[in-house]
């Protein structure tokens, strides 16, 4: 890693999911950009922390949408001995996470290159006391993960005192999303940042 007083351009390529990812270095820090939105490093972990710190408990975690993993290092800042399951759809995601953001590195993380609703859909195994849905490509949050089903599935993979984060990106829409997620979960707090909105749902 080289030292840069400006934003330079260390990697850059186009995935059939994903379309343009560039991974930039500024300041001896990388963040990783998809289709021009930033979604690790930078300014990502200034948003995350406010709605991690309502966390208390983070034994078994499971993450939908890796990206570079800045809410996987920021877990284990605060639980270092949690076990964290990510799913991402990406293999050229995951490829760049343990290249430049130490991903391969992490102790007790494992990572699934998988679609997370098909995963989620078929899962019987252990339940997770945190859930964090941050399934993005690009902009665009997909449609199946505000069904129903896929929250009712989550809901039944959750411990008694788990919870369920999702991670909003501001668009106006945030009135429908609320009246989706009543309707499976007995009570939603939100943490609002700048961009951001984060629904607890348990």
């Amino acid at each position: 890693m080289s030292f840069s007083f400006l934003p330079k351009t260390v990697y850059q390529t186009k995935s059939k999911i994903n379309g343009e990812i560039v991974v930039k270095e500024h300041l001896s820090q990388y963040t990783l950009q998809v289709q021009n939105l930033t979604q690790s490093g930078g300014i990502i972990k200034n948003i995350w922390q406010k709605p991690l710190k309502k966390i208390f408990k983070a034994n078994q975690v499971l993450i939908l949408g890796l990206g570079g993993g800045t809410v996987v290092q920021l877990i284990k800042e605060r639980f270092p001995e949690a076990k964290i399951t990510s799913l991402e759809i990406d293999q050229e995601i995951i490829k760049i996470g343990k290249k430049y953001f130490g991903l391969g590195k992490v102790k007790g993380l494992e990572i699934i290159n998988e679609d997370a609703i098909k995963w989620i859909k078929n899962y019987q195994e252990n339940k997770f006391d945190l859930i964090l849905v941050d399934m993005y490509v690009g902009g665009r949050f997909p449609q199946k993960a505000m069904e129903n089903e896929f929250l009712q599935k989550l809901k039944k993979i959750l411990t008694p005192q788990g919870k369920i984060v999702l991670n909003w990106l501001k668009n106006k829409s945030e009135g429908r999303l609320f009246e989706k997620l009543e309707k499976s979960f007995a009570q939603i707090e939100e943490v609002n940042t700048p961009t951001n909105l984060f629904f607890f749902c348990y």
